[in-house]
């Protein structure tokens, strides 16, 4: 076999691959034994018929393209290989071959893009640690007290802080609602109702609506209030903090922050993941096979189609529906765009994972999946047999990129330590 390499871009290659003609004389004989083995000829033991009956039974022509295929099937990984290339598709140009003679296809391909990182050392993170507040310490502090609220009874109208019981009209069931818990919108139709009154709620709610092509959808639910109660919360003192097990009400407090700045803490990490991963895409310049896009355009486009299907949708009506409003378009450029955007984010952290050469361990892995199994109210055994050995691999690899991203920040972020900043002095 001989390879040329024709043209080569980045993401892009076309080459020639020669058979010499003995090889090609080897896939004929192979493929006129395969075929008198499976072709019955009537008055022939399987495999005794003659070439000349067979070639008059099947066909030259159909001959030729088995040993094409057989031909490319073979030699493509092998020239793939010898010229270093990571095809992610091909197209073949490749005509039937002739027995005895050399035979030369040619083959255009995509290729994996080649991903080159700028100096992570130099992405500035502009998220800031932050601190509990004195404001998010006393809206912790009303929330405790109001889980741990007397409820009584009541004889006016409810008012933005009460608990109501409601029932829908027509023998629906009771649903409890505590108005400090819900939304603006239900609590501005429900106060000032009395006990007995029908309210018709509008559950009209744009933040529900995952699409923003689809329409709202109007919602309503007709409801008797049923009984309204007025919440006393305990006093923030030492008494409270007994019937929390602690002496004091310092103590809470304490507690209450640590939890809070422990939060905090994590809301922000994953911000400054999030930030860094926006400007690591972004300061990371690679051109995007075509099949890479369109691959993703399919899934993005499947997993909308589940999603409408739990509405009681269909995908074709979906698009029907952007083509009324006339927003099919703007629908297909920001699925191109969102396609584009996964792909380049999947690819960076390809590479950095690359880099830093992160590993999962076994333990680690184990305990992952132990916590996956949770979450699905499932076993690890279960679990591991949903995924197969394929899954499985694949769902190390995202830990084991996700950990390398976030490996990365940590270390971006970190302050730096006494020895950092006495050698940074006695740099001259």
């Amino acid at each position: 076999m001989q390879t040329q390499l024709l043209e080569k871009e980045a993401i892009r290659a076309k080459f020639a691959v020669t058979v010499p003609s003995d090889d090609v004389s080897k896939a004929f004989e192979a493929t006129w034994r395969s075929l008198a083995r499976q072709v019955k000829v009537p008055g022939f033991r399987p495999g005794k018929a003659p070439r000349g009956v067979l070639e008059a039974r099947v066909g030259k022509a159909e001959v030729a393209e088995e040993v094409r295929e057989v031909l490319v099937d073979t030699y493509y990984p092998q020239a793939v290989r010898e010229l270093e290339l990571l095809p992610i598709n091909a197209h073949f140009q490749a005509h039937p071959p002739s027995e005895g003679q050399d035979y030369t296809f040619e083959v255009e391909v995509e290729l994996y893009p080649p991903v080159t990182l700028p100096e992570l050392s130099e992405i500035v993170i502009d998220t800031e640690p932050r601190t509990v507040s004195e404001e998010m310490l006393q809206e912790a502090i009303e929330g405790l007290r109001r889980d741990h609220a007397t409820l009584v009874p009541v004889e006016r109208p409810a008012e933005a802080t009460d608990f109501l019981v409601v029932e829908g009209v027509g023998g629906g069931s009771s649903l409890p609602l505590d108005l400090e818990r819900v939304s603006d919108s239900i609590v501005a139709q429900l106060i000032g109702k009395a006990m007995g009154e029908t309210v018709e709620l509008s559950l009209n709610n744009d933040r529900d609506h995952q699409h923003e092509h689809e329409a709202p959808a109007r919602r309503s639910l007709t409801v008797v209030i049923k009984d309204i109660k007025a919440k006393e919360k305990p006093a923030p003192d030492d008494e409270f903090a007994k019937t929390l097990g602690l002496e004091s009400w310092a103590e809470v407090e304490a507690k209450l922050r640590d939890s809070l700045q422990q939060q905090l803490s994590e809301q922000t990490f994953e911000e400054q993941v999030r930030e860094f991963t926006d400007k690591l895409v972004a300061q990371t310049e690679l051109e995007v096979p075509e099949s890479m896009l369109q691959r993703r355009r399919h899934s993005l486009l499947h997993d909308l189609e589940h999603e409408l299907d739990h509405q009681g949708l269909t995908i074709e009506s979906y698009q029907a529906q952007l083509e009324r409003q006339g927003k099919r378009t703007e629908f297909e450029d920001e699925l191109a765009e969102a396609a584009l955007r996964r792909v380049k984010r999947d690819l960076v952290l390809e590479k950095l994972l690359e880099l830093r050469g992160t590993t999962v361990s076994d333990e680690a892995f184990e305990a992952s999946l132990r916590y996956l199994a949770q979450r699905q109210s499932s076993t690890v055994q279960k679990v591991k047999r949903e995924l197969g050995e394929e899954g499985l691999a694949n769902y190390r690899f995202l830990l084991a990129r996700n950990l390398a991203l976030r490996e990365t920040v940590r270390e971006l972020v970190a302050p730096p330590s006494a020895a950092d900043e006495t050698a940074a002095d006695e740099t001259p």
